[in-house]
């Protein structure tokens, strides 16, 4: 039985949470969205776990594609805390303020899991940050290629 890396599977999860995103923004991802996205990596090493996760918990919603981004990024990022924690959050989609409290109770006991838990999520977020530049250049590109109209 072949191992399977854990980073080709952060890799599949931020392609997931893309392909996502794209489907709810009709194909064609804004900019914002994309610059968005490809700044968490950076967000997640300055700011922390907890202050990012409140930040993404803030901005999520359904009204438009960035508020959409967020949701859905969220989605993943409390994907991957249940995963590193061990915790059971089946029907639970995205970060909302109970969650963000249960983390917060959690990791004031257990710190050592701040630093995993910090590791695996800067992961994802390159992994998302990287498939969002691949994007947003295959975007360009798509729109280069368009007749202009005189």
């Amino acid at each position: 039985m072949a191992l399977q890396r854990v980073d080709h599977d952060l890799a599949a999860d931020a392609m997931r949470a893309l392909n996502k995103i794209r489907k709810d923004a009709n194909g064609n991802v804004s900019p914002e969205v994309l610059t968005r996205l490809a700044s968490l990596p950076a967000m997640l090493r300055t700011s922390g776990v907890l202050p990012s996760l409140a930040y993404y918990t803030a901005k999520r919603g359904t009204e438009n594609p960035l508020e959409k981004a967020y949701d859905v990024v969220g989605t993943e990022l409390r994907a991957r805390i249940c995963a590193v924690l061990g915790w059971d959050e089946a029907g639970r989609p995205s970060l909302d303020l109970d969650f963000l409290d249960r983390l917060t109770q959690h990791l004031r006991g257990h710190p050592a899991d701040t630093a995993l838990l910090s590791a695996r999520l800067e992961q994802f977020a390159v992994w998302l940050s990287r498939l969002a530049e691949a994007l947003e250049r295959e975007q360009e590109a798509a729109a280069a290629q368009e007749p202009q109209d005189a």
